[in-house]
């Protein structure tokens, strides 16, 4: 017996260990993994940390606080204090940029809005931390009542305050319905609704008292004559109806329409030419609201019929798809399949072009994948640069790419379709991937000279990063002189053909060619971050303008907090 037993436990020592060696092995390899990812975001932190105190320095009131904010927003997470003290100072900044110029310059005005749009972003980085700060910095950074603007620049700042009640609504529910009334009292807005939505989801007592304040606003219009509140009331009852409103609150909106129903007649026979008939025809959409919820009053109108339900208003399924996709993520866009499957197709691809645009390209293949109707699922994985769902990487398909390549015409659109191809496979097929990269190169470095082999070749350098090869690197080393050489030039021309500079400073508005794939290296950062950040920070140092080098070295600490490299937003969609 104790043969047998020694037998078995050798037996089971031998048959276990090396899964427990493998999964000891496995946690090695993901805490390394955790300590290097923790490492390189503490770099990222210090550089962010050295660059804030370098934001004095500059000349430009608008790079100040540009780079600021950015730093700032950042920051936030991990030095709070030091967060605050720059938005602090991207406050007076934006102050002294908001004063409205006497002239009508057009240069003048264009720098107030300008200044207007680093107001409303830096109120969208503040209120992810800290809404009521976010509010109080809307606050002091408002422009005066007095000030002429324009029906536009009035419209933005008036939609920037219902997007920060839209905004603080999950966290800050009574600031929420502070600006909720204030947007209220300007008149009807779809943005009552998302607030609304917003509210009632986690706090239902803000969001009544909203949804009261709404219905005694109605009460308060015209609504035989008044079609802009008619239609916000039509859209507003049928998106909102028991159980996501109380009986009792639903019935007072009820009573309203029936109240401005029957005060103009409609419960009662009318002669043809009566004016009045021409009005109940238009409450006809709330009449048929009436009814649902109320039969026996519903009655009473019985003459009136609506011919199409909606005829009047926008269905409320399309409201609150629009909401979705506007400040949810793709996953709640999603979910609406399973409360309008009628919609299934739309919501699908609604929910597929947001994947799309914003980056997350197997999302949205996937999305496209798991759609039943075939030609639907087509468009979208064709939309992609899909011509089949299986990996590229087989011979099979390898083939398929070689035969592909043979019927693309001209160097350009080939080298495209290359670093397309290598783009999509490099997670599955690296080797391949850099095969096709390399040809691409050669393709590339045989271009005349100009934009389009600058803008591929940053293109190329990014994917080389996004595989983890040095060679992205190398080729922005060889670039980088020549992007000085093109700042210098346009230095010069500044005011001849664009303007580039603002105080003496390179202005970061992306205006003309340079400006365009000055702000592309900018957005697409995190690839060199994340291939080598202590080389990138280097190579970032050999611009000349100090504006320019401080704004790469932000970029490129953003783009490492931003989390790891996605596949570039790239497919090649033929000539």
């Amino acid at each position: 017996m104790r043969k047998k037993f020694f037998a078995v436990l050798v037996f089971i020592v031998i048959a276990f260990c090396p899964l427990y060696a493998r999964a000891q092995q496995t946690g090695s390899t993901h805490k390394a993994e955790d300590d290097a990812e923790k490492a390189l975001r503490e770099k990222a932190y210090n550089l962010l940390e050295s660059l804030a105190g370098e934001v004095g320095t500059m000349q430009s009131p608008e790079n100040r606080a540009r780079i600021a904010s950015n730093i700032a927003g950042s920051l936030w997470t991990h030095n709070e204090a030091r967060a605050r003290e720059l938005f602090a100072m991207v406050q007076q900044d934006i102050n002294a940029g908001l004063q409205v110029p006497e002239s009508e310059d057009a240069e003048d005005v264009h720098t107030l809005m300008v200044f207007l749009r680093l107001r409303m972003d830096t109120i969208n980085r503040i209120v992810k931390h800290d809404p009521e700060f976010a509010y109080e910095f809307f606050k002091a950074t408002a422009l005066s009542p007095d000030v002429k603007l324009s029906e536009q620049a009035r419209a933005g700042e008036q939609a920037l305050e219902s997007q920060l009640a839209r905004q603080v609504a999950a966290s800050s529910p009574n600031l929420a319905l502070q600006l909720a009334r204030k947007v209220l009292a300007r008149g009807f807005s779809d943005e009552l609704s998302r607030i609304f939505t917003r509210l009632n989801r986690k706090h239902k007592e803000q969001a009544t008292a909203l949804y009261k304040d709404i219905v005694q606003k109605i009460g308060e219009a015209n609504l035989g004559k008044d079609w802009t509140a008619r239609n916000f009331a039509l859209n507003f009852a049928t998106a909102f109806v028991p159980p996501e409103i109380d009986e009792e609150n639903y019935s007072e909106l009820n009573n309203v329409f029936i109240k401005v129903a029957v005060a103009n007649g409609c419960n009662r026979k009318i002669a043809e030419d009566d004016e009045r008939v021409e009005t109940c025809s238009q409450l006809v959409p709330l009449m048929s609201i009436i009814a649902k919820s109320n039969a026996s009053r519903g009655a009473q109108f019985a003459r009136w019929k609506a011919e199409d339900e909606y005829s009047y208003g926008q269905p409320p399924m399309y409201s609150e798809l629009e909401d979705a996709v506007t400040d949810g993520s793709v996953e709640d866009v999603l979910a609406l399949t399973a409360k309008y499957p009628q919609m299934e197709d739309e919501i699908r691809w609604r929910a597929f072009f947001k994947a799309r645009d914003e980056g997350d390209i197997e999302l949205a293949r996937k999305i496209a994948t798991d759609v039943r109707d075939p030609e639907n699922r087509q468009q979208m994985l064709a939309d992609l640069g899909d011509t089949k769902t299986s990996p590229l990487s087989s011979d099979e398909s390898l083939v398929e790419v070689e035969k592909h390549l043979r019927e693309i015409k001209g160097t350009e659109h080939q080298s495209m379709f290359l670093a397309s191809v290598a783009n999509e496979i490099g997670p599955k097929d690296p080797k391949s991937a850099l095969k096709f990269l390399n040809r691409a190169s050669q393709m590339v470095d045989t271009m005349r000279p100009g934009k389009d082999q600058l803008a591929a070749q940053m293109g190329l350098a990014m994917i080389y990063c996004y595989l983890k090869s040095d060679r992205g690197l190398s080729i922005m080393q060889s670039l980088v002189p020549k992007l000085n050489e093109l700042v210098e030039a346009s230095a010069k021309l500044d005011g001849i053909e664009h303007r580039y500079l603002r105080n003496g400073e390179w202005n970061m508005t992306g205006e003309g060619i340079l400006g365009e794939i000055l702000t592309a290296l900018a957005q697409n950062a995190g690839y060199f971050a994340r291939c080598d950040f202590d080389r990138a920070v280097s190579l970032s140092s050999q611009f000349e303008r100090t504006e320019i080098r401080i704004m790469a070295q932000l970029k490129l600490a953003q783009g490492v907090l931003a989390g790891p490299s996605k596949p570039l937003p790239f497919r090649y969609h033929g000539p």
